[in-house]
């Protein structure tokens, strides 16, 4: 035998070797502009597959040491020019040089959300839609998601001006599954006015998959994912850096300020942000819409720890917000400044916190993920019209839920074997779901969630295949409730849900997408058990102990072209859903309350439908915008529409673009409209609307200010001040206008 310590050391060489397998492995080269040759700096070299990535120095060079040979894909972006995707087989040392095209069109490089890995768009099964820098900026409302209002494909469900919630291809609620830096938000969404707990301002990129998502996202992504991507501490390059935004708008008499300070020192990185707001209820051209106002007080604080294996990054977001309901019974709303702040009765009141550890390590040629986080949300309404300390202190809300989670994912993504790369998921999830007031909508609970999947990759020169299985099970564990009839008992569900697409590249720049896809919906507490009144949804629910999970199955194609001057895709699908849950009236009156009674009910769902997107550069100062979407729903059982189904809508833009105007750089101005047509088509309890075209304008600049900078962002939303009715506002039963026109203006100073 061997003496112990040349065991040892022996043992460690083998474990070291393992750890450093393949660093021989060398990509370089030189990218350049296409036109003239002369070298890119600061271009971005990234490989999708391993996460790792580089930047050209000043001659446009770059070198990226692999830790296995084998096929990969290549990534090769730069600002202004027009993305190239690359194969490349590695042996000892690959020369690969790439000239990159000039292009006046903005598209996304790089896709996060769709996959289990980044990858670039052309490679993407399923339609997908990026959100990010100066169009998400212009394009920012009151809420988190109004940036995607003029995204085809996707509506707002909205209540006022300060409660949306995401509709994509007419699913919305608990069909659709908002994710925030990977972490699902989890705040009693099944509610029709219950807004997305997140700051406004967080965004940094929103990514939107269209359909079906379960093998990824389990339970709830049935109508697509929509990924909020805040701007982590990794981002900052110095050791104290920030910005200062500033913003009001006309209508509501909004004003608010968001600061951002962050920083590094070596390894470590900081940051924090804080946002105030506080709108006034909101203008039509018929007069002011009473108690709509909010008043909101977000924060973030993160820290964050990088060397050349690991990153680590610890978070804490909080959200306060004081939102009024709109009660046509209530009195007319006078002009005064008093009364357009006040907040009366009812109204909510919502606290959410956050806490998220994220864990990225490579150990060798695998690359292992960890998401750990714990939210809380406390949601209180006020039914009387009393100072919320009066009614803190007497009778406290009518209505209080608290809600906290606790979810981990593990996602281990393996070596490549050949062409072939995957993932292996493992998802947990706890909630605990507490009825706190006299009122009781719902009963307490607890949850437990377990997933694994499986997710692999296979990339061919022109084609990608991808595809997995998932499994899941769900435990629900209800609690005694008197008031609401319900008998402590235990629930159990399980789905198998999976997904398969394909990509290819007819040419380098013409994409054929094609993606089917299996998921499932658990039903929800208040489809379950719910017995009272739902103030917030006008209505008396009761719930139905024996619904059943709901099982969707899809299909989706998608074309994607993108030249120089020309950003084109053109989306179809066709989504089934069997034990498809929806609130049933029952055509009777609640005798105590006066409110119809809905019971929830199954039935089999069909959806249909498409979207256009048209990105044209006529010249490099002159660019054109044009999308679109049409989407079918039916109850099969019915043969009638779903509730609020979205109209037909087209969208259209044409923009003005100079690289200097005076003192002023990156000077853009839009002008556009929106074209709705009328929802003739409409479930039983519903009223058809009008079609409307409304106009909106945007003007953006950016100023040098020494070592800052101040951009500026003026836009206008229906700018003629168009009286129109959204056939998907929760007002429009009570035939209340959405807001006229609207001026507002953003000043951010950043360095």
């Amino acid at each position: 035998m061997k003496h112990p310590v040349q065991v040892g050391l022996l043992l460690l060489s083998f474990l070291v070797s393992r750890g450093l397998e393949g660093y021989g492995q060398i990509l370089k080269g030189r990218v350049t502009d296409a036109a003239t040759g002369t070298p890119l700096i600061g271009a971005t070299v990234f490989v999708p597959a391993l996460q790792i990535g580089t930047t050209t120095d000043a001659e446009g060079r770059y070198c990226l040491r692999f830790t296995r040979t084998g096929r990969y894909r290549v990534l090769f972006s730069y600002v202004g020019y027009q993305p190239e995707a690359r194969e490349v087989t590695l042996t000892d040392t690959t020369y690969l040089a790439v000239s990159l095209t000039p292009t006046a069109i903005e598209a996304p490089g790089v896709t996060i959300t769709a996959k289990a890995q980044a990858t670039d768009l052309l490679s993407t099964p399923q339609a997908v839609t990026v959100l990010e820098g100066r169009g998400l900026r212009l394009a920012r409302g009151m809420t988190a998601v109004d940036a995607l209002a003029q995204t085809p494909g996707v509506h707002l469900l909205h209540t006022g001006t300060g409660i949306a919630k995401p509709m994509i291809r007419g699913l919305t609620a608990q069909r659709v599954l908002v994710v925030q830096d990977g972490v699902r938000q989890e705040g009693q969404q099944w509610g029709e006015e219950h807004g997305v707990e997140v700051d406004a301002y967080a965004p940094e990129r929103i990514e939107v998959v269209k359909g079906p998502a379960s093998l990824l996202y389990g339970s709830d992504a049935l109508g697509g994912v929509v990924q909020l991507a805040t701007a982590g501490p990794f981002a900052y390059r110095q050791p104290v850096t920030g910005s200062l935004t500033l913003e009001g708008a006309s209508n509501t008499r909004m004003g608010s300020a968001h600061l951002e300070i962050g920083g590094r020192q070596g390894r470590w990185f900081y940051g924090t942000k804080l946002t105030l707001r506080r709108a006034g209820a909101y203008d039509t051209p018929r007069g002011l819409v009473p108690n709509t106002g909010l008043a909101e007080r977000n924060g973030m604080l993160q820290v964050g720890y990088q060397d050349h294996t690991a990153q680590v990054h610890l978070a804490y977001k909080g959200y306060r917000a004081r939102l009024g309901f709109f009660e046509p019974e209530a009195e007319e709303a006078t002009s005064g400044p008093d009364r357009r702040y006040h907040i009366g009765e009812p109204y909510q009141r919502v606290h959410h916190d956050l806490a998220q550890l994220r864990i990225q390590w490579r150990p060798g040629a695998d690359r292992l993920e960890l998401h750990v986080a714990w939210q809380q949300n406390r949601r209180q309404e006020f039914e009387h019209e009393e100072s919320e300390a009066l009614a803190a202190a007497r009778e406290g809300p009518s209505l209080y839920l608290r809600l906290r989670t606790v979810t981990t994912d593990l996602r281990i993504h393996h070596r490549p074997i050949g062409p072939l790369f995957g993932t292996i998921g493992f998802s947990g999830l706890f909630q605990r779901n507490e009825t706190l007031a006299a009122e009781a909508l719902i009963p307490g609970a607890r949850v437990w969630n377990g997933a694994v999947y499986v997710f692999e990759e296979l990339m061919l020169p022109r084609l990608t295949l991808s595809g997995g299985v998932r499994w899941d099970g769900r435990w629900l564990f209800v609690e005694e409730n008197e008031a609401l009839g319900v008998s402590a008992q235990r629930r159990t569900y399980s789905a198998l849900s999976g997904a398969v697409g394909l990509s290819w590249r007819v040419r380098p720049n013409l994409a054929l997408a094609f993606h089917i896809g299996r998921a499932w919906r658990a039903p929800t507490l208040n489809e379950l058990f719910s017995r009272g009144v739902h103030e917030g949804a006008s209505r008396f629910e009761v719930g139905t102990p024996t619904l059943r999970p709901e099982q969707s199955f899809s299909v989706d194609g998608t074309l994607r072209w993108l030249q120089r001057r020309l950003h084109l895709e053109v989306n179809a699908f066709v989504h089934w859903i069997t034990h498809f849950i929806f609130p049933r009236p029952t055509g009777q009156r609640d005798r105590d309350s006066g409110f119809f009674i809905y019971r929830f009910d199954q039935a089999q769902a069909l959806l249909w439908g498409g979207e256009l997107l048209l990105n044209l550069s006529i010249t490099d100062w002159l660019h054109l915008h044009l999308g679109g979407d049409v989407t079918y729903t039916e109850n099969r059982a019915t043969r009638t529409p779903l509730p609020f189904s979205p109209p037909p809508r087209l969208l259209a833009g044409i923009e003005v673009h100079r690289e200097r105007w005076g003192a002023a750089d990156e000077v853009m101005l839009r002008l556009g409209p929106t074209v709705v047509a009328s929802q003739q088509r409409v479930a039983p309890d519903e009223a058809p609307t009008d079609g409307y075209v409304v106009w909106h304008l945007a003007f953006s600049a950016s100023w040098p200010l020494g070592a800052w900078r101040l951009v500026t962002d003026l836009t206008v939303q229906n700018l003629l001040n168009r009286a129109y009715v959204s056939h998907l506002s929760r007002l429009r039963p009570y035939g209340v206008l959405e807001p006229g026109r609207n001026v507002q203006l953003r000043l951010v100073l950043q360095r």
